[in-house]
C-alpha cells in the first residue's frame, strides 16, 4: 500500500479473494429527491406521491440506479480511491421506497493479476431481507502517481 497526499491508495495484492464490505443506509426522501433533480430522471413514479399511489406500487419508488451508486460507494470503501470502474452487472429483483434500509454487500470473488482487475459480487437487500438488486462488478486498480 502506498501513501498519496492524505489517501492510503491499495492495490490489487492488498484486496483477498473472499474480502467484504458491508454498508447500511436508510433511503430519505431527500435523497430521491436530490438523485432525481442531479440526473434528470424526474419519473413521476420516483417523484410525485400521488402519481406513485396510483401505480402497483402505491407509493414513490426509489430510482433503481440510486442503489446501485450505493454499490459504487461501497465498492470505494472496500478499495479505497486507487480503483475505477470498468463494469456492471446490475439485476434488479424488487422494489426500494423511501425510509427503506439497505445492505449493501461487496465481496471480492477474483482476482485477475495481469490486467489488474477486481471483480465482486454485488447484493443489496431490504430491511426484511429481501434481495432487491444483485450482480457482478469488475473494477481495475490504477497507478497512482506519487
Amino acid at each position: 500500500m502506498t501513501q498519496v497526499q492524505d489517501y492510503a491508495i491499495r492495490g490489487l495484492d492488498d484486496l483477498d479473494v473472499g474480502q467484504e464490505y458491508r454498508l447500511r443506509r436508510e433511503v430519505s426522501e431527500a435523497d430521491v429527491d436530490a438523485f432525481g433533480h442531479l440526473s434528470g430522471d424526474l419519473n413521476p413514479l420516483h417523484m410525485d406521491t400521488a402519481f406513485a399511489r396510483r401505480t402497483p406500487f402505491g407509493q414513490r419508488v426509489v430510482h433503481g440506479l440510486f442503489t446501485g451508486a450505493l454499490v459504487s460507494t461501497a465498492h470505494t470503501l472496500l478499495t479505497g480511491p486507487g480503483f475505477v470502474y470498468v463494469g456492471q452487472e446490475l439485476k434488479f429483483m424488487g422494489p426500494v421506497f423511501i425510509g427503506d434500509t439497505l445492505e449493501v454487500s461487496v465481496r471480492v470473488v477474483e482476482k485477475k493479476p495481469g490486467k489488474q482487475i477486481l471483480v465482486l459480487e454485488t447484493e443489496v437487500r431490504k430491511q426484511d431481507g429481501s434481495q432487491v438488486l444483485g450482480g457482478r462488478s469488475a473494477l481495475k486498480a490504477m497507478a497512482i502517481r506519487p
